[in-house]
């Protein structure tokens, strides 16, 4: 147990040991510049393509505060400052009062002008900045949180930190906000951290800051979330996009020239990942929250030749990741399922009361791809073809369907008016519209056994012909509830 310990702290990383063999030596002063000025941040990710909030209005002086056109202001914003440290200073705004100028914080309390008129000239006066120096007061958009994370989540807005050294992603947490935090996710005011694995993005373990604790910063290990109706399991939620997080990371080293890095990156409803801020100081907590210290990490590839993003990723997955799929199944009790996955796909003919009973069953095994980004699972035509459904495509297409349509509303215009007589054929289940080649089609969808990882399950595929894909079957999220998906080998 003793050598344990000893062990477990050589791994971990310090503050002096931080900012003495990594901040300093590979954060130069103009990309901590860069880092420390939120405005500055903006600017430089938008050359490179890189989403960040909207920002509605920028207060720079108190005169301006007389002129500030409430009416203007949306239901829910969010006000921080511009060179703000550790979360200090943000206020989140989800709704406003009907008939009222007063807007409601996650914890259910209101600020109306004058509140507000206060907390901005606060900021200005820099009672937030580093060094409390004079300020810039942001305003802009509130992020409409995904709806996986959303679950997990008081009100407000989840965040992912990935930090990120030599070009390559070592370690990344997950911020939930909660009723304490009042819908920040700054660890300090009492969001729960949450671990994430590298190699499959599924998180591990979870930490907050123990409630009236004599010591300040003193955190402990939980296994679901708080201030929820439901409180929900931590462990095991595949985070959405995983590789397109690790990437963005990158693009934000290599943009700001930090050699040592926190990203932190929020997940968008519509829009997708969105960085809120990069950190030339990241904090040390995500050693607790992932049970694994950074110090043995970054020394591990301060060496390593790195010739890409893809390949900084790949290094990451290889050496910090996909070592806990057995524990992460232990705990979640949901399978974990590779990025691409063999499959049986059942003959049309097929006995559904003898699938499990008889080998001999017809049924072709097939390699089929897992995407959540899609709802309903794909099937390529020519393949439905070989498994019986050539006569259900010849049907779908003696109707004469236009090619594509101009938007979803026609497509669906279409279906109400057709969709009765085409679901005739006794092998169409419904029409689905789908985006297929760039282009708004309609197509038909069929109920077909298939066996995943020892399941078999009745799936919906919807029939396509898209030249794109590289694989004959897609699973969508739709049929992987209960599975978490290991991205570690994609590339």
């Amino acid at each position: 147990m003793i050598s344990e310990i000893v062990r477990y702290n050589k791994e971990i990383l310090g503050l002096n040991r931080r900012n003495q063999e990594y901040v300093r030596p590979f954060n130069s002063a103009s990309s901590k510049e860069i880092a420390d000025n939120k405005i500055f941040t903006k600017r430089l990710l938008k050359k490179e393509l890189i989403q960040t909030p909207e920002v509605y209005k920028l207060i720079r002086t108190k005169k301006q505060l007389q002129f500030l056109d409430w009416e203007s202001l949306p239901k829910s914003f969010v006000i921080k400052p511009n060179q703000g440290t550790g979360g200090n200073g943000i206020i989140v705004f989800y709704g406003k009062k009907k008939g009222k100028m007063e807007w409601i914080r996650p914890n259910g309390t209101t600020m109306n002008q004058r509140d507000i008129l206060l907390h901005i000239e606060n900021i200005l006066e820099g009672r937030f900045s580093m060094g409390s120096r004079n300020d810039i007061a942001i305003i802009e958009e509130r992020i409409k949180t995904d709806p996986l994370l959303k679950q997990y989540s008081y009100r407000g807005v989840p965040d992912i930190r990935i930090i990120c050294f030599n070009q390559v992603p070592v370690m990344a947490m997950l911020r939930l906000p909660t009723k304490k935090s009042n819908g920040t996710a700054n660890l300090h005011s009492g969001a729960i951290c949450t671990g994430i694995d590298i190699g499959t993005g599924i998180t591990t373990y979870s930490m907050h800051m123990k409630p009236n604790s004599l010591l300040s910063d003193t955190y402990e290990l939980i296994d679901s979330t708080v201030d929820l109706l439901e409180n929900k399991p931590l462990s095991g939620i595949q985070i959405p996009f995983w590789n397109d997080l690790l990437e963005i990371a990158l693009k934000c080293q290599k943009a700001s020239g930090l050699g040592y890095i926190g990203v932190d990156i929020a997940l968008d409803a519509e829009k997708g990942p969105v960085v809120f801020e990069i950190n030339a100081r990241p904090g040390l907590g995500i050693q607790v929250a992932n049970q694994a210290g950074l110090r043995w990490r970054l020394e591990k590839i301060k060496d390593v030749k790195i010739k890409s993003i893809k390949h900084g990723i790949r290094v990451a997955k290889n050496l910090f990741g996909g070592e806990i799929e057995e524990s992460i199944e232990a705990i979640s009790g949901r399978k974990v399922l590779n990025i691409t996955e063999k499959v049986y796909i059942y003959d049309k003919s097929a006995d559904l009361a003898k699938l499990e009973k008889y080998k001999d069953t017809k049924r072709e095994l097939v390699k089929a791809t897992m995407d959540t980004g899609i709802l309903t699972s794909r099937i390529d035509s020519k393949l439905a073809n070989r498994i019986g459904y050539i006569q259900a495509h010849k049907y779908f297409t003696k109707f004469g369907i236009p090619q594509k349509f101009n938007n979803f509303t026609d497509a669906q215009a279409y279906i109400d008016t057709n969709g009765k007589e085409i679901c005739l054929n006794s092998d169409i289940k419904r029409l689905a519209k789908i985006v297929e080649d760039g282009e708004i089609k309609i197509r038909p969808v069929f109920s077909i056994p298939i066996k995943i990882s020892d399941k078999i399950v009745i799936t919906d595929f919807v029939s396509t012909q898209s030249s794109d894909s590289l694989y004959p079957i897609t699973i969508g999220r739709s049929d992987l509830t209960g599975y978490l998906i290991d991205t570690s080998n994609t590339f």
